[in-house]
């Protein structure tokens, strides 16, 4: 596939199979207590196929500045793609915690550091407080970050306008590239969503 077959193949993969839709007049609880959602992403059923994660890592690495970077997945979604990203680069990754373990060494990080700037990855960017936190993090152990960070979806777009400071972000959707309610997704498909069983 070439890169235009690339992204037309990973929206599909997330229009069809990555969104979880609410039936008019239904809702589901949102991370804020009191709060409810009507669509929510779920990329890692698109993010576990293989195919899927290979062709969004060659379409992130296309786009950053240079490829002398170490990624540095944010636990725990932006994993897979970390890892993807990072076998395209050639590099080793680590990953980096929201909260440090209990026990052991108590480590915020895991994974080794080679010395390269770190380019932080993420499945998607909208209020941005797992990178934002993971940056000041990374800042506070003296780390050099990488000018960009990247995510799959850029939820920030219209709805949101935190970026991270001095910092570009590639990413290769926006919401606009996807039908979220359940209404607009019949309207373009003549058909109901159909997410699938889960579990």
């Amino acid at each position: 596939m070439n890169s235009i077959e690339k992204k037309e193949y990973l929206r599909n993969e997330i229009e069809h199979r990555g969104i979880y839709r609410c039936e008019p007049g239904v809702r589901i609880p949102a991370k804020m207590p009191g709060h409810y959602y009507t669509w929510q992403f779920y990329l890692r059923r698109c993010m576990y196929d293989p195919k899927f994660i290979r062709a969004a890592a060659d379409l992130l690495v296309e786009q950053l500045a240079t490829p002398a970077v170490q990624v540095c997945a944010c636990e725990d979604a932006g994993v897979v793609l970390g890892m993807a990203i990072a076998e395209r680069l050639g590099t080793p990754m680590f990953s980096i915690k929201k909260k440090p373990k209990a026990y052991g060494l108590q480590n915020k990080l895991e994974g080794r550091l080679i010395g390269l700037p770190v380019l932080l990855v993420d499945d998607l960017a909208g209020s941005q407080i797992t990178l934002r936190s993971s940056r000041q993090q990374l800042m506070t152990l003296g780390i050099e970050l990488a000018p960009e960070y990247v995510t799959l979806i850029n939820k920030t777009s219209g709805t949101h306008d935190a970026y991270l400071e001095d910092q570009r972000l590639i990413s290769l959707f926006t919401c606009d590239d996807f039908k979220l309610s359940w209404t607009d997704y019949v309207n373009e498909y003549n058909q109901r969503p159909d997410f699938g069983l889960s579990y």
